[in-house]
């Protein structure tokens, strides 16, 4: 079954038959058209390229052969000045369908699918019969995410063709991301009977994806790359799943190959950007952000991702509107205010910084308070757990009114948690003759008796889920040993009571105030946990210990 992203272009070859018609043309210009059909004909587009050139300087007015300099032109990726021909043939010929089609089609394929989208529905109003354009339609409302357009636009045509599966899979996918996990299951029942096909088993990675199960997703996604790696959306759909479980490197991976396949494809675009956003990489990162941004132009996630990078790289006057437009659009976004504070900051603006961090501050309280387990400024739970190593019992209430405390929650089959030990470590060696730091190892976020993140596999981390107290020690200790923490660890009964007291699996951190407050907390994921946030907390509370000390 083909996927519906047709992406084909009109071949048009009416320039050599106008000028055969020509009865004054000479034989050396009916040879130089001949020729550059043939070279276009046999994929040489370079070569095709400078014959039409040569053919427009002698009959600069010839609709054909800037249509099929277009053609070729689309083929070699120069999306620009094929669309500069394909306006000339449309000055000449006005209205023609089939250079509007072409014209739409190389908006599409330059990733300006906004003014591709524009395009395909004026050609959609003037032809709503034509099938073709409204799947081509379709395909850029899936594109820019407007489900409920897909759905609207091809319901009607569903009941005419309803054998066609290139049609059934768009309305599935369309259906599935609306959450409609019923309504989608029709048209992935459908599919099915077709077959094991990577279109089903797409359809069925998606399904898990929406519902929330990402290992599940994962899995089947992955067989579905096993049978075609090249279907549009796949590759992007895998990254989103593989980071939802830990696993950013493989994420980040599996949106390059998306990209590579389809370079327009928005969420790859995104998710690669974000993950290099957070690693710092921000020359890296600020080309698909703009890619993104250019596939939906409205995107306040992207803009927000961009502003990051602009002022990671120093251009705070560029970051400026980007970071000013998300915050329009994510009024209710903490992040959108906090990037905002150090623009401002740097651009000299005192007065807006205050009232974007004021906000900022505003809103991260009202998160942490419907944040489940502890909020700010609330008492910590307290527990008293044993050591791994010695058995030694620690209750955190015998640090309050002494110093502030660290606790991170995880365990060593959590590759998130592990990818944070090296930022938490350099933390300590900060701070950790002031503050005191604690791991809480609690129940495996991966073992092998439930589901094993592809990050394990990778890295031959295989750890059963711990049947005794014994054995959770055991791995708490090992844990300890391997990633080289320079911090008690202490073990979270098996009945787990501290890891639900915090809401703290499968990996948190928390700081907790000398008088046993919650000064912050975070997720251990690639995108939460940001050490700089963090590092300013514990400086914080570091400052604040030596100020009551004296």
């Amino acid at each position: 079954m083909r996927h519906t992203r047709i992406n084909f272009f009109v071949l048009a070859t009416l320039g050599v038959l106008a000028v055969q018609a020509q009865t004054d043309a000479s034989a050396d210009l009916v040879a130089l058209a001949q020729r550059a059909v043939q070279l276009q004909q046999s994929h040489d587009y370079a070569a095709a390229a400078e014959a039409y050139r040569a053919l427009l300087k002698i009959q600069p007015n010839e609709v054909a052969t800037h249509v099929n300099l277009g053609v070729v032109l689309v083929n070699l990726g120069r999306f620009d000045e094929a669309i500069t021909e394909y306006q000339a043939a449309d000055k000449l010929l006005p209205n023609d369908p089939r250079i509007a089609l072409n014209i739409a089609l190389a908006y599409e394929k330059s990733g300006r699918v906004k003014e591709a989208e524009t395009r395909f529905e004026a050609l959609h109003k003037s032809a709503p019969q034509d099938s073709k354009i409204t799947m081509l339609l379709a395909d850029c409302y899936l594109q820019t995410g407007e489900d409920g357009r897909v759905i609207e636009l091809l319901q009607p045509l569903e009941a005419q063709q309803s054998g066609d599966l290139a049609l059934a899979y768009m309305l599935g996918l369309a259906l599935l991301h609306k959450d409609r996990i019923t309504e989608g299951q029709a048209y992935l029942d459908r599919i099915l009977r077709n077959g094991d096909t990577v279109e089903a088993r797409f359809l069925l990675g998606t399904r898990m994806f929406e519902s929330g199960d990402y290992p599940a997703a994962v899995k089947q996604l992955g067989s579905a790359i096993d049978l075609n790696p090249a279907l549009p959306q796949l590759q992007s759909l895998y990254g989103r799943a593989l980071l939802n479980t830990g696993d950013p490197d493989a994420a980040a991976a599996a949106f390059q190959k998306e990209l590579v396949i389809n370079p327009n494809d928005y969420a790859a675009n995104l998710g690669l950007g974000q993950i290099w956003t957070f690693r710092k990489q921000f020359n890296d990162a600020i080309p698909p952000l703009r890619h993104a941004l250019q596939v939906r132009p409205a995107s306040a996630e992207a803009k927000l991702a961009l502003a990051e990078c602009l002022s990671g790289t120093g251009q705070f006057k560029g970051a400026r509107p980007y970071a000013e437009a998300a915050r329009q659009a994510l009024p209710n976004s903490a992040e959108a205010h906090q990037t905002l504070v150090s623009i401002y900051t740097e651009l000299g603006l005192t007065q807006e910084a205050a009232r974007e961090r004021t906000q900022a501050q505003a809103l991260e309280k009202a998160a942490n308070a419907s944040d489940p387990g502890p909020g700010l400024n609330t008492p910590a739970p307290d527990f008293a757990l044993p050591d791994a190593v010695t058995g030694k019992m620690t209750h955190l209430q015998d640090f309050r009114g002494k110093t502030s405390v660290v606790l991170v929650f995880g365990s060593y089959s959590c590759p998130n948690f592990r990818s944070s030990a090296g930022a938490l470590k350099a933390m300590y060696q900060s701070y950790g003759s002031r503050l005191s730091f604690l791991l809480i190892y609690i129940r495996e976020a991966h073992g092998n008796n439930n589901w094993q993140s592809t990050r394990n596999v990778r890295e031959g981390v295989a750890l059963q889920q711990a049947g005794t107290l014994a054995e959770k020690e055991k791995n708490a200790a090992m844990c300890s040993r391997s990633l080289h923490l320079p911090f008690p660890a202490l073990v979270d009964g098996l009945d787990g009571s501290v890891e639900t007291a915090y809401k703290a699996w499968p990996s948190r951190a928390f700081v907790i105030g000398i008088d046993g407050r919650v000064l912050y907390s975070t997720r251990l994921t690639e995108l939460d946990f940001k050490p700089q946030e963090m590092e300013n907390v514990l400086r914080g509370a570091a400052g604040s210990e030596r100020a009551s000390m004296k």
